[in-house]
């Protein structure tokens, strides 16, 4: 068995990933990591406790190689004499119909097909290649999105029936274990285009921080994650049992006796009115500073909160989370207006938008960025000939200019026609100019004459980014 055979063999077990006897399928997109896997796994044949059922790949028609791809994966499975289930799916245009980014639609019809492929193959277990850059780079993407200690366990061993075997080891090793072997892989070009968040921080963050830190920072951050992994999941189960002693229904929503809800450790108490909050909301529309303001009900420092989940009211000796009560005829049972914000947005720099639970980012490129699948719903490419930018909620009267078609339309209609529930519109970021006209709703359309003019203008990039995806 080779060092790294062994080494997987450990990770099998030390985090019990595999029961004795199961049968597992690799998710193998022809690249090094799940190569690699899948190569380690059949080491383990007769001397692990899973055996490898077959693989699966599903080609996400999202870039000219993904043919190629399949190629290889077919080509592969058919060498080593391995049942392969092979799928496809226009992942752009499920990401149009159901409103989400590139990322997200793809994520879910990957694991959508794989426990289609783990039943036809009669598997219990899904193995991925995710490897130990993949999890430093997560942490530190969580940390800029101010994740607390569940977030920061970054990429989890093991999730339902999927399985991470390769977490403690680096991209670097597997690709020199498949080149001792004399074993191909093929690259996914998208990896090396710096307008995705992960890339940069692969491509031009962490290097920095081991150039000035030294190599063992990727090490740390993975042994980071590790121990926010065993320590998170932890409290999660503790505040679970404490939000099952303390909430009680209420006409509108939940209940709490303020007395017991505020003597519980910070730690717990940050727990237990999250997922309050996520029985009212997507944990997307959840941020850090959301919680934060609802700790603040609950000491007695502020009388009311609201947010895309709802509204925290400290009702003598209750504490009450009110389910959209904010939307009920446009004003809060209180008499508070709905949410409404506005916010300067630094060029080139960033702005967090607490009301929206997003992070907005624009910075100058000296031509638009490559069209990959690394593109999403989520940035805009507008002309650089703009010079100042806000974001700010929707105002009445307002307005979007139609690109290509002359003219202008109500912002009230995009948003209908768009299917954004009611509740949530006041908290869609619109990017203004400096004379207040939209230039950018996020997801769904750019203003006109904001567009990039042409393939070798400079450009501004526009990026939106969700916080508090944990607290």
């Amino acid at each position: 068995m080779s060092p790294l055979g062994h080494r997987v063999r450990l990770a099998l077990a030390r985090h019990r990933l595999c029961p004795p006897g199961a049968r597992l399928i690799v998710a193998l997109s022809g690249g090094s990591d799940s190569v690699a896997l899948l190569h380690l796994l059949r080491e383990l044949a007769g001397q692990g406790p899973c055996t490898v059922a077959g693989v699966a790949h599903l080609n996400h028609q999202l870039r000219p190689t993904a043919a190629r791809d399949e190629a290889f994966c077919r080509e592969l499975a058919a060498r080593l004499a391995c049942p392969i289930d092979v799928g496809a799916v226009d992942v752009g245009a499920v990401a149009v119909r159901d409103g989400l980014s590139i990322e997200d639609a793809a994520r879910r019809e990957r694991y959508a097909f794989l426990d289609q492929a783990a039943a036809r193959a009669g598997a219990s277990v899904i193995a991925t290649g995710h490897t130990r850059d993949d999890q430093a780079e997560t942490v530190l993407l969580k940390l800029a999105r101010g994740a607390g200690l569940t977030g920061l366990g970054g990429i989890y061993p093991r999730r339902g029936r999927v399985i991470r075997p390769l977490l403690d080891i680096t991209r670097l090793e597997l690709r020199a274990y498949l080149d001792a072997r004399g074993e191909r892989w093929v690259d996914d070009e998208t990896n090396a285009d710096r307008g995705n968040p992960r890339n940069r921080v692969r491509l031009d963050i962490l290097p920095v921080i081991e150039e000035a830190l030294g190599p063992g920072v990727g090490d740390a951050l993975a042994r980071t994650a590790a121990q926010a992994a065993d320590d998170g999941p932890l409290l999660d189960e503790l505040a679970g049992g404490w939000f099952a002693r303390l909430a009680e229904p209420a006409p509108d929503g939940l209940g709490f006796a303020r007395d017991a809800l505020a003597g519980l450790p910070p730690a717990l108490l940050r727990r237990v009115l999250l997922r309050a909050m996520r029985q009212h909301a997507s944990p997307s529309r959840i941020s850090a500073t959301h919680v934060e303001q609802a700790m603040d009900v609950v000491t007695g420092l502020a009388r009311a909160c609201e947010g895309s989940w709802g509204r925290w009211e400290l009702l003598g000796a209750r504490v009450v989370l009110l389910r959209e009560g904010w939307d009920a005829v446009g004003a809060s049972p209180g008499g508070v207006s709905r949410e409404s914000f506005r916010y300067d947005l630094p060029l080139p720099g960033r702005v967090r938008v607490p009301e929206a639970g997003v992070v907005i980012s624009a910075e100058r490129l000296a031509r638009p960025p490559a069209v990959s699948p690394a593109r999403t719903a989520d940035e805009a490419a507008i002309t650089a000939a703009v010079s100042r930018l806000s974001v700010r909620s929707r105002r009445p009267g307002d307005r979007v200019g139609l690109p290509g078609q002359g003219g202008s339309r109500k912002l009230q209609d995009v948003l209908v026609d768009a299917r954004v529930p009611r509740r949530d519109r006041d908290r869609v970021p619109l990017v203004v100019d400096g004379d207040d006209r939209i230039v950018w709703v996020p997801g769904l359309t750019v203003g006109a004459g904001f567009h990039a003019s042409g393939a070798e203008d400079p450009v501004i990039l526009l990026t939106l980014s969700r916080t508090g995806e944990e607290a």
